[in-house]
């Protein structure tokens, strides 16, 4: 993908949103890609600006500033009509697959709903599709004359991501679609997800707070820290060595994650408001290794090294703390 231009790209994102206590910023600067075919996850503490992301990229939310690009097409300040044509090529499974189905609405209709809006054919070829779509996420044909009520919980993100891929689009938002079930039923979630996209070419941006399952489908990893880009690289290169120290922290807080042989850095405290952020580095408050100029000085979002396909904004990228470094 060296060299290829993004599907979908968001450059210098922001997004505040105005309260009695002030003014919010969900999104702070936010440098994001997605390529063709690529699966990037979205990592981060509740509350980072995950979700705020996601329905900002999908438009559901209005950018305040930067550029949101789809296929080379600005479409952050499109109108609706405008937008109907990339909603078609950019679809999204939500979290909780027991919010997101009309309860009222038969499945083969929730299926339809998409291919009835962008006129996909006549009754009869949009029936043949929905069934075409539910044998394709290992749901029965029967599927289409039954309630949402009917279905466990991993069916019915079945059936929302049968609604996602029923115009076959070139990407997918899928904001924590596996968070909401049993742990026997998430992997054969994402073993759908990941047979979809061998078989469709679908880029993916899949938020979780997960790091083994983001590790498991990613091709790389984006961390996000109080609605900014801390870290970001490839998957397997980021859970090795994280740079930044937050990254360190939440794989430390992760048990599946297999980090023999590093320290373990623990995160301590929560995270600041993001009405009244600190200055400097926002991560300095709750860093171990935090200087005078990480409390004065904001880290831009750089490669630590020449060509390195790995960005992070750490003054000191890759340190680990004394105490954790001798064995304390």
């Amino acid at each position: 993908m060296t060299g290829a231009a993004p599907l979908l790209e968001a450059r210098d994102l922001s997004v505040t949103f105005a309260t009695p206590r002030g003014q919010v910023h969900a999104l702070d600067g936010v440098e994001l890609s997605v390529h063709r075919g690529e699966t990037v996850g979205l990592v981060g503490e509740s509350g980072s600006g995950k979700s705020t992301l996601a329905l900002t990229l999908l438009r559901a939310i209005e950018p305040t500033g930067g550029e949101i690009l789809f296929d080379g097409q600005a479409i952050g300040h499109l109108g609706s009509r405008a937008l109907k044509p990339v909603r078609r090529r950019l679809q999204m499974v939500f979290q909780d697959p027991y919010a997101s189905l009309d309860p009222r609405m038969k499945v083969g209709r929730i299926v339809a709903e998409p291919l009835r809006a962008h006129a996909y054919g006549d009754r009869a070829r949009i029936a043949a599709r929905v069934a075409e779509l539910l044998e394709q996420v290992g749901l029965p044909a029967d599927a289409a004359g039954r309630y949402p009520a009917q279905f466990s919980g991993g069916q019915r993100q079945r059936i929302a991501i049968a609604r996602a891929i029923a115009l076959e689009p070139d990407m997918v938002v899928a904001d924590e679609p596996v968070s909401a079930l049993d742990v026997s039923i998430q992997a054969q979630i994402v073993n759908l997800l990941q047979d979809i996209q061998d078989r469709l070419g679908i880029a993916y941006l899949v938020i979780a707070h997960d790091l083994p399952l983001v590790h498991q489908i990613a091709d790389r990893i984006v961390v996000l820290y109080l609605g900014r880009v801390v870290e970001e690289g490839p998957a397997e290169q980021v859970v090795a060595r994280p740079l930044h120290p937050y990254t360190a922290g939440l794989l430390a807080a992760t048990p599946t994650v297999d980090t023999a042989g590093r320290p373990r850095l623990m995160l301590k405290g929560d995270p600041p408001s993001p009405i009244n952020r600190p200055d400097g580095c926002p991560f300095h408050p709750r860093c171990p290794i935090a200087r005078d100029r990480c409390r004065s000085e904001r880290p831009a979002l750089v490669a630590p090294d020449a060509g390195a396909a790995r960005r992070v904004a750490c003054h000191f990228p890759g340190e680990v703390p004394p105490p954790l470094a001798a064995g304390a």
